[in-house]
């Protein structure tokens, strides 16, 4: 036999403190209340809540086919170093250009295909989340940077090939972007995806004697310090307004959840 809803124990709900409630997901979002009522947003209200647009793959794309046709020309004219970067030929002879063409060039199509993926990735999350400046003109930028970094510390007739320095810059100036302003998330999990992400995917496994991994080092070192430097200023790219069934949509859902959680 059921009890009449005067007769059940009315256990009083506790209350969250403070510093486990929701955080806000952007400052367009509204104010946070201060009564005990746990709201969940929407995350497509946060930039970084997005799906990317598929539109934001063409820079990598084309850069991707540049660095093919780069790579085809050198493997066809192996005799001759058109595109490929020295200490000797970028600093003493002053053919600052090699530092761009240089990204170009890969060994062989194995060097190539190793590098195409993480650039995809991460050129489709530069380009959309952060706009035209963080990829392609900030990741190149990079690239010829973490290039000339290099060369200062290898030999005079040393070349550097292929885009794997500016892979990594690309990969640690989303790290950190992704840091500092995916604020829908605790910072502590924001650490650790950051971490994780960082152990698994971009520390090698096994080393190789031709693959330069000083490279990759001082290309991560400079992602981070451009991240830093830019990430005040680099906001992620506003969202377009809602449209009027999505705001329906949102508020209804809003709505529900409210009634759901009240008393």
């Amino acid at each position: 036999m059921a009890l009449p809803e005067s007769e059940l124990p009315q256990w009083p709900r506790p209350r969250r403190p403070r510093y486990s409630r929701p955080r806000l997901l952007h400052p367009d979002f509204g104010e946070e209340r201060e009564d005990d009522i746990i709201r969940q947003p929407d995350l497509r209200q946060h930039p970084l809540g997005q799906r990317p647009d598929a539109a934001s793959l063409w820079p990598a794309i084309w850069l991707l086919l540049i660095f093919t046709a780069g790579s085809y020309w050198s493997w066809t004219h192996p005799d001759v170093n058109h595109l490929g970067a020295t200490q000797r030929l970028v600093f003493e002879q002053g053919q600052i250009w090699r530092l761009m063409t240089t990204l170009w060039v890969h060994a062989d199509i194995a060097h190539l295909l190793a590098n195409c993926g993480l650039f995809i990735i991460f050129g489709l999350f530069l380009r959309n989340y952060f706009g035209l400046f963080a990829f392609p003109v900030l990741s190149l930028l990079g690239g010829m940077a973490t290039g000339a970094l290099a060369l200062l510390t290898y030999g005079p007739e040393t070349r550097l090939i292929g885009a794997s320095g500016m892979v990594y810059f690309m990969a640690a100036l989303w790290l950190f972007l992704f840091l500092r302003h995916a604020d829908y998330l605790s910072w502590t999990h924001r650490v650790m995806r950051t971490i994780a992400f960082a152990l698994v995917v971009l520390v090698p496994t096994q080393f190789e004697p031709q693959v330069s991994y000083r490279t990759h080092a001082i290309g991560f070192a400079l992602g981070l310090f451009f991240g830093w430097l830019s990430a005040p200023w680099m906001k992620p790219v506003t969202l377009p307004a809602l449209s009027q069934q999505e705001e329906i949509e949102f508020v209804s859902n809003a709505t529900e959840m409210e009634e759901e959680l009240l008393p």
